[in-house]
């Protein structure tokens, strides 16, 4: 008997358990309530071993964090779930008047004194203010209230006197309730995952990649489930530490100093062989190394930390920064404001490096001495993050079924400021190399577009390869290697069919 009240608990707790969470999602963009779920991503990774976090990178990409979002919820909803079976436990045992409630305010408990704290909201989840705590108690006090009635009344085999009606609707009460909930977590949820996995902004243009990326193709990487949304009226950058003249930069004042515009390649250091996170534009703004000199640098000052509106930190030598000018304090985008994606109102542009040396949304320029890991370096990543020669097949697709006779093929090339001498490919596996065509570069610090005329000699099944040479002639890496922990290498290679 005892072992029906748990099964029956452990039901009774999965449907309140699904309220809870729809409602949670749903307060989301109603009350600024952020979803526990997302609120666990980093904490999860802080414990995540690199290389399975890398691996995961690797083979899930955009996907990545659909995956660990469902995983979390899931892990909730389970929790959830044993709080009801424990419900039906205790139910049957004891006779303690607002059992529910009390195990609604221990699941409170342990969300704003262990949860929340460890998510970084503050004890209680006051970082935000006293509607966290309040609301999450609200959502307990739901949780409970559906537990008890789901444990004591729907899920009991209706009275045999029952209407026809009474009982239909005891017994369909439950499924009804879950399968609302579960249609306002799908609402909320299904459009944004459904874009990730299957529409992700950096999904490839067909043809040839133009010379500069249209905005709304540039690829978009971000450890947010939700991004931040700067209101320009209120935002100011603060540059303090080892200065003579701290200041702050309204973004009127950041447009009055000294413009420079410069067209850069990006790339995530999580781009796979051949992938997509590669991007170019046309990005203004002033370069860091004249913001530094304007508030002067102070002596024995080593580093450049910046901190940003989500929280992201990330740093760079200053003796990189002094010698580097085209390191920018981005503020435009091909001609027009930072999208929101893209770090609005500002971010840094760092050219040669990987895009997780330019953190987006930027508060904050601290000069300072040491040495600090910013938010990917403390996964393991490499804090230099300096690219590495990569180049890509855009056409033909791998798997493509060609007609004999000419072939086009095409694609891009980049090495980050070393330049690209020249793209080579093979068509057959890469026992012999032929010299593409290579069009000379927007700018120092972009991509390059390749393309060739290859003619089959018979019909058959072919596997091409690419390979570039940077601007000193030093040849791309050829072994295979994942992302994690500096960047990808090895050679991208398409299978291509060609019949009569």
């Amino acid at each position: 008997m005892l072992g029906t009240e748990v099964r029956r608990g452990v039901v009774a707790g999965a449907v309140a358990g699904t309220v809870l969470v729809a409602a949670m999602y749903l307060l989301g963009p109603l009350a600024g309530l952020r979803p526990l779920p997302q609120l666990l991503q980093q904490p999860l990774l802080n414990v995540m071993p690199g290389a399975v976090f890398g691996f995961l990178i690797d083979h899930l990409q955009h996907a990545g964090k659909v995956v660990e979002e469902a995983g979390l919820i899931v892990a909730e909803l389970a929790g959830l779930a044993v709080l009801g079976g424990v419900y039906g436990a205790l139910r049957r045992r004891f006779k303690i008047p607002f059992l529910a409630l009390l195990l609604g305010g221990a699941g409170w408990l342990v969300v704003v004194m262990v949860l929340l704290p460890i998510t970084g909201e503050g004890f209680l989840g006051l970082i935000e203010g006293v509607a966290t705590p309040l609301l999450w108690a609200v959502l307990f006090a739901v949780y409970a209230l559906v537990l008890e009635a789901a444990h004591d009344r729907w899920l009991l085999p209706p009275p045999e006197r029952a209407e026809p009606g009474r009982r239909l609707l005891l017994t369909r009460m439950p499924v009804a309730i879950a399968g609302g909930s579960l249609l306002v977590l799908g609402v909320q949820l299904l459009p944004g995952w459904y874009q990730a996995i299957f529409n992700p902004p950096d999904r490839r243009l067909g043809g040839l990649s133009p010379e500069l990326t249209p905005v709304g193709s540039f690829y978009v990487v971000s450890k947010n489930f939700s991004d931040p949304v700067v209101d320009p009226a209120g935002w100011s950058l603060n540059v303090h530490g080892m200065v003579d003249r701290p200041q702050r930069f309204d973004l009127a004042g950041l447009h009055a100093l000294p413009q420079t515009v410069e067209y850069v390649t990006l790339e995530c250091i999580s781009n796979n062989v051949g992938g997509n996170q590669i991007s170019t534009g046309q990005f203004g703004g002033t370069s860091l190394q004249s913001l530094l000199m304007l508030v002067g640098v102070q002596a024995g000052a080593s580093l450049v930390a910046f901190r940003s509106r989500d929280a992201y930190t990330e740093s760079l030598p200053l003796s990189l920064v002094l010698q580097s000018p085209e390191i920018l304090v981005a503020h435009s985008l091909d001609g027009g404001p930072l999208p929101t994606q893209h770090g609005f109102p500002a971010r840094i542009l760092v050219p040669g490096h990987y895009g997780m040396k330019g953190p987006k949304w930027l508060d904050e320029i601290e000069v300072t001495t040491g040495a600090r890991n910013g938010y990917w370096e403390n996964q393991g990543w490499n804090p230099d993050a300096a690219i590495k020669t990569t180049s890509r097949f855009d056409l033909p697709s791998d798997g493509e079924l060609l007609k004999l006779g000419p072939v086009s093929l095409g694609g891009v090339a980049f090495a980050g400021k070393r330049g690209i001498s020249a793209v080579e490919y093979s068509t057959d596996g890469g026992g012999s190399w032929l010299q593409a065509s290579v069009k000379p570069p927007l700018s120092e610090l972009t991509w390059v577009t390749w393309t060739a005329t290859w003619t089959p000699s018979a019909a058959g099944a072919y596997n091409l390869r690419v390979r570039a040479r940077d601007g000193s002639g030093a040849l791309q890496a050829g072994s295979a290697q994942p992302s994690y922990p500096d960047g990808s290498s090895g050679y991208h290679a398409i299978q291509v069919s060609v019949s009569h």
